[in-house]
Formats: structure tokens, sequence, C-alpha cells
């Protein structure tokens, strides 16, 4: 009976420390997404940009740009932001709309 109850017991509190970690692993709201965007002025470099946005969620390449897309799960949008291959630097950006 001890060992059913001590079964029991881990179980329960397995279970519940999973489920914190869980529920924990959500992104990020809108205000804070628009607030990172706002930091974004025209000039900045790739390296600047991802200090701020952190890694791209996809990347795309043409003959005279570097265009990098963030996708927002929780939000349903997503905003992409342009570098001329010239300076590596912004060219072109389109912040996400909710």
């Amino acid at each position: 009976m001890k060992s059913i109850l001590l079964s029991v017991v881990l179980m329960f509190v397995t279970g519940c420390s999973m489920m914190e970690t869980s529920s924990t692993s959500t992104g990020p709201t809108k205000n804070q997404i628009a607030y990172k965007w706002s930091q974004i002025p025209n000039y900045l470099t790739k390296k600047e940009v991802e200090n701020i946005l952190g890694i791209p969620t996809d990347i795309h390449y043409t003959e005279d740009a570097e265009i990098w897309k963030y996708e927002y799960d929780n939000a349903r949008s997503f905003g992409t932001i342009s570098f001329r291959r010239s300076d590596n630097r912004i060219w072109f950006k389109s912040k996400p709309s909710f």
C-alpha cells in the first residue's frame, strides 16, 4: 500500500513539474514585440538587429538583398527586414501588424 501511495505522489509531483515548465515557455507578448520593433532605426547592421530581435525564423536571399523574416505564432503576425548586400545595413523593414 505504501509503495502505491509513493508511486502516486511521485507521478503527481512529476506531472506538476512538467506542467510548470511547459506553461512558462510562451513567446513574447504583442506589446513586447511592438517595443522591440520600435527600437529598430533604418541604419542598423545585421548584428545590431539580431541583438534586438534575436535570430530570424527564416532568411531569403536575392541579388541585391538579404531578407530576414520574424514570425510570431502567438501574435499571428510576422515582420521582415531587408539588408542591402552592398553595406549590410537595413534597406527596408515591414513591422508586424496586429
